[in-house]
């Protein structure tokens, strides 16, 4: 492994994003006690232990003596912000996010400790918060207060209406009978419909199976149980273009649901591999108080981590970018990932210029081309995002969704 300095560039840029909306579940994600975390607070326990590789990582020597210790920092998990999406200025705006945020560590008290090592020893828990579910929860709905802010709430059905479900999920040739009458006892739980149209699935009645997901939709506009059903009808029904439509729907609320990928390979004819995987760093304080950060030995993986560590132990620099106050603690946003991918971007254009011949990375070339043409935030949030934190897309502003089933339709499908 080898350890570089933060101060590699320097330049004087500061560029917002415009923050769409903050949005936060009632209910966190399933383990995700604990917030923002520091020596006297303690490390949340979704973070998990380190692996024995991870470990001598941190305990390798330092070239530099440490000034000032830096505290651990794990992002709240009540909170999120997403952002807008529109095309990127290259090579400038990349140039300058990564000279930006070259230039926020080299003037930061703190020691950054940047080594290279491999895809293994990213600790994504610690960078996203505990494992999420593959599955969209069917019992939980979009909720909208008085306000306009949208969250994630309970939509559980009644005991009567639970006996019913049972029963109708056990009796054959009566099962669709008994789900439509416990979905007309429960009109305002999403998750009964589902059952009612993918037992109307089942069975072949495909009238049923879009009027009862219709119905779910009516309850909730961002149910992807709904949308995937609705591909599902089309696709029997040899409509491709709905079918297309309705599963990008699914998949743009909720990136991991395994059965939505599925029917998407069956409407795209063929396997799905997404075209840019972006490789995670690993991010820690060690025992002394540097903060240690291992990427790949590509300029961009360096860029892209070196933004990610600013964005968690730089709250100057983050209340910059997301315009909002220093002492607002630590949250996973839109635009953390969509301008972390920038400086990751200028970092490779940079190294480029400087010796093309020494600089190949395809995925970075993808990503500076899709800059330019749309923008990076719907990659950022179906491709990065919604791996780690799936959930949050359910809540997404209707402009951002849009913009994440436009990419899912042009660049996946």
């Amino acid at each position: 492994m080898t350890t570089t300095s933060a101060g590699y560039r320097s330049a004087v840029f500061v560029a917002i994003f415009a923050t769409v909306a903050a949005c936060g579940p009632k209910q966190t994600p399933e383990n995700a006690t604990g917030a923002a975390a520091s020596a006297s607070a303690g490390v949340p326990p979704w973070v998990g232990t380190y692996d024995d590789a991870q470990k001598a990582v941190l305990a390798l020597p330092l070239e530099t003596p440490v000034e000032q210790p830096a505290r651990p920092v794990y992002p709240v998990l009540t909170r999120f912000t997403f952002a807008g999406e529109g095309p990127i200025g290259v090579p400038d705006d990349l140039l300058a996010y990564a000279n930006l945020v070259s230039e926020t560590l080299a003037a930061s008290p703190l020691l950054y400790a940047f080594r290279t090592g491999p895809a293994s020893l990213a600790n994504v828990r610690s960078l996203y918060g505990p494992a999420p579910v593959d599955n969209p929860d069917p019992w939980q709905r979009v909720s909208v207060d008085s306000t306009g802010y949208p969250s994630l709430v309970a939509s559980l059905p009644t005991d009567e209406v639970r006996a019913l479900l049972d029963k109708g999920a056990k009796a054959g040739p009566e099962s669709l009978a008994l789900l439509k009458q416990a979905a007309n006892k429960s009109p305002n739980v999403p998750g009964v419909h589902a059952m009612v149209a993918d037992a109307a699935l089942t069975a072949g009645d495909l009238d049923t199976a879009e009027s009862a997901a219709r119905t779910a939709l009516a309850v909730d506009p961002a149910f992807p149980h709904a949308f995937r059903i609705l591909a599902e009808v089309a696709l029997r029904r040899d409509d491709k273009d709905r079918a297309r439509e309705a599963i990008a729907r699914a998949l743009a609320l909720y990136p991991t649901y395994p059965r939505a990928w599925k029917v998407a390979e069956v409407i795209a004819g063929r396997p799905l591999e997404r075209a840019a995987v972006i490789e995670q760093p690993f991010i820690e304080v060690n025992g002394q108080g540097a903060v240690v950060v291992v990427t790949c030995d590509r300029p961009f993986c360096s860029g892209y981590a070196a933004c990610k560590a600013a964005f968690r132990f730089e709250p100057v620099f983050r209340a910059s970018v997301l315009q909002e106050p220093d002492s607002q603690p630590y949250h996973l946003s839109a635009t953390e990932e969509a301008v972390c991918l920038q400086a990751g971007l200028g970092t490779h254009i940079e190294a480029r210029q400087q010796d093309p011949a020494a600089v190949s990375d395809p995925t970075a070339e993808l990503l500076i081309q899709l800059a330019s043409e749309k923008g990076l935030t719907a990659y950022a949030l179906f491709e990065v995002l919604g791996t780690y934190r799936p959930e949050w897309l359910r809540v997404a502003p209707r402009p951002v969704h849009e913009a994440i089933v436009e990419h899912i339709q042009l660049r996946v499908l």
